[in-house]
């Protein structure tokens, strides 16, 4: 799974390399339904964040779930020495390999971190935002001098506070999931400086950089774990011959 991700990952590196007209195109004059289809945008990139953010926690809970309900079967007493206490290692006290295997997958999937990932998807849905706010001002400057009806300009900033919430409610999920809220536009001053500096083709690029330097990791974690598995099962296999 994760080489084929790596790959997939790559191949969208390259094709947004060579994407270099999306800050042409966001500094254009847009008209309502581009306005809309930016705030849809926007919509799918922080169910994207939130979505990404409980997956991988959900992968992470699940292994330490796992490891946790296994080292309970183990009796084990720390180990003290001048130096302080020894590391727990199930292999030391010569427990089965799948105690072993588990309590590697565990560590492994603790060092791995997602942060960067959603960091980089967190400023570039910043910087969508902040053209979408832009571009929504200018339509209700023109409906203002076009003397548009009252009810258009409401529907208008009814969408406006609808993504608001929706900002405050993802803020809040990713909270309870990792920790760490994603910030609210508006009350992230240094966030906002950075996300207005930043490009948004070099914004999208980050993100699948980001997201291939994981996927690598991750996959390299677990080409180790499958290493460590046939290792232990050619130990067995060997033992067993008379």
């Amino acid at each position: 799974m994760w080489k084929v991700m790596l790959e997939c990952h790559q191949y969208q590196c390259q094709a947004i390399a060579e994407a270099k007209n999306i800050d042409t195109i966001s500094n254009r004059k847009l008209n309502g339904d581009h306005l809309e289809a930016t705030m849809q945008l926007e919509h799918e990139l922080l169910n994207w964040i939130s979505s990404f953010s409980c997956w991988v926690s959900a992968q992470k809970g699940y292994v330490r779930a796992l490891n946790g309900w296994l080292l309970k079967c183990l009796l084990y007493e720390p180990e003290e020495t001048a130096d302080g206490i020894v590391p727990f290692s199930p292999g030391r006290i010569g427990a089965p390999p799948v105690f072993v295997i588990c309590n590697m997958w565990s560590q492994a999937m603790e060092r791995i971190s997602e942060n960067e990932v959603i960091d980089a998807m967190r400023v570039f849905t910043m910087s969508v935002h902040q053209l979408s706010e832009r571009h929504s001002m200018e339509i209700r400057q023109r409906m203002l001098a076009n003397k548009d009806t009252e009810r258009n300009v409401k529907l208008l900033e009814r969408e406006e506070q609808k993504m608001q919430k929706e900002w405050h409610s993802t803020d809040k999920k990713m909270a309870l999931v990792s920790g760490q809220g994603i910030g609210i536009p508006g009350q992230m001053v240094h966030q906002s400086d950075t996300a207005n500096s930043s490009s948004l083709h070099m914004g999208l690029k980050q993100i699948f950089e980001a997201m291939e330097r994981f996927t690598a990791s991750s996959m390299k974690a677990y080409e180790e774990l499958q290493l460590r598995w046939e290792e232990d099962r050619l130990g067995q296999e060997n033992a067993k011959v008379p």
